[in-house]
């Protein structure tokens, strides 16, 4: 396993640890209200997109080669999860989905990977000569 995908493993993992659980509380939230859960999707739908850029940042600062581009993967990817778990819950209750907002969200998910990912890979200075 190169550096590359070491460096994707735990961002995706960051990534993840923070997402799934704001995703789960928020499918719950849609579940246990009928499809109108308010005010409280915002923050969890930040938290989720949180999860994304924090992953890309998580990313770049491991990655010796490319921290933007595979920074930009850990977006994707994570963002392609949380879609699909949303997509299996809501067809699995016979519910709408709303195809058209996933690429959106998606874009988001990776722009804002790659904007922490860009501002995260200042690397420290020498400290020995």
């Amino acid at each position: 396993m190169g550096p590359g995908v070491a460096a994707v493993g735990a961002g995706l993992a960051v990534a993840l640890a923070v997402s799934v659980p704001a995703a789960l509380a928020a499918q719950v939230a849609d579940a246990v209200t009928d499809g109108s859960p308010g005010w409280i999707t915002y923050p969890l739908s930040l938290t989720v997109l949180a999860g994304a850029a924090l992953g890309g940042r998580a990313t770049a600062r491991r990655c010796t080669t490319h921290p933007i581009a595979l920074a930009a993967v850990t977006g994707f990817v994570a963002i392609a999860v949380i879609q699909i778990l949303g997509v299996a819950r809501r067809a699995a209750a016979d519910r709408d989905i709303a195809w058209r907002t996933t690429p959106a969200v998606a874009a988001l998910a990776v722009g804002l990977a790659v904007t922490a990912a860009a501002l995260g890979t200042g690397r420290p200075g020498r400290t020995r000569p």
